[in-house]
C-alpha cells in the first residue's frame, strides 16, 4: 500500500477521520468520547496522519512536548490496516520530529498488547502496569532516552 504522512492540526479536514479512528480503537461504546479525545493536549499536540492512495486517513499519532520530554499518545491504526507497517511509519516520524526539535527523551503509555511493538524500536518499560483512567485497559509506561 502506498502511504503518505501528513502533519495536521485540529482544524484540518482530515482531523475528523483521525479522531474517528481513535474513537473506534480506544473508546468505542463509551458515552463521553468527545471528552476523552479532547484532553488538555489535543490542541497543542502535533498530530500526524497516514493517508492511503485515496487520501483517506488509515492511522494517526500525536506528540506533545513537556520541558525536554516528548509524550507520544493516541497512536491508532484502522483495524483493517493494522500489522501493515503503518504504526511503525507513524512512530518513526514522531521520533524523528522529537530529534529535530532537540527532545532528550520520549515517553508513552502503551497498552499491554502493544509492548512488543514499542520495544522493537527501542522503548523500555518502566514502573508498574496500571489500569488506564480513561478506558480501564492495562497500560505500561515506556521511555526512549538519549534520542538526540
Amino acid at each position: 500500500m502506498n502511504t503518505e504522512l501528513k502533519i495536521i492540526d485540529t482544524t484540518d479536514e482530515l482531523y475528523t477521520q483521525a479522531k474517528q479512528i481513535r474513537i473506534d480503537c480506544f473508546f468505542e461504546g463509551m458515552i463521553n468520547t468527545e471528552e476523552l479525545i479532547n484532553d488538555r493536549f489535543e490542541e497543542i499536540g502535533i498530530h500526524i496522519v497516514c493517508l492511503n492512495e485515496k487520501q483517506q486517513v488509515v492511522g494517526t499519532g500525536r506528540i506533545h512536548i513537556v520541558k525536554s520530554t516528548g509524550i507520544i499518545s493516541q497512536m491508532a491504526i484502522k483495524k483493517e490496516n493494522q500489522r501493515s507497517g503503518i504504526g511503525e511509519k507513524i512512530l518513526n516520524e514522531l521520533i524523528r520530529r522529537c530529534k529535530t526539535i532537540g527532545v532528550e527523551k520520549i515517553e508513552l503509555s502503551a497498552r499491554e498488547t502493544a509492548l512488543e511493538f514499542y520495544s522493537k524500536v527501542g522503548f523500555k518499560a518502566f514502573g508498574y502496569k496500571y489500569s488506564s483512567a480513561k478506558t480501564g485497559i492495562i497500560h505500561q509506561k515506556m521511555s526512549m532516552n538519549n534520542i538526540g
